[in-house]
């Protein structure tokens, strides 16, 4: 089920805002990179259809803070994704954040 909140188109540039439902599969530990400590990150997988307009969904994730207290493994939540791509024709990925997210 996705719950579309809004889809726009500028120039060549897109930009969609949506719920999506994922499954967590995997906590990576808080790791220190360039001298910054950094969270733990819940590794995501897709648990729908992909919706369209919205590219490189299949795995993504979200440092802890953006999921509610206790998420394990093999926990379904609801993330609010937004994904933004200021030019689709130079072949650049679009910018995804994800969360925050809650018991699907």
């Amino acid at each position: 089920m996705v719950l579309a909140l809004g889809f726009a188109l500028a120039g060549c540039g897109s930009e969609w805002e949506g719920e999506v439902r994922f499954e967590v599969t995997r906590i990576a530990p808080p790791y220190e990179s360039m001298g910054e400590r950094k969270p733990e990150h819940v590794v995501l997988a897709l648990d729908q259809e992909v919706p369209d307009s919205v590219r490189g969904l299949q795995t993504t994730g979200a440092d802890i803070d953006q999921f509610p207290e206790g998420v394990a493994v093999g926990d379904r939540v609801l993330c609010r994704v937004r994904q933004s791509d200021d030019n689709g024709l130079d072949g650049v990925d679009p910018t995804t954040t994800v969360g925050p997210c809650r018991e699907a």
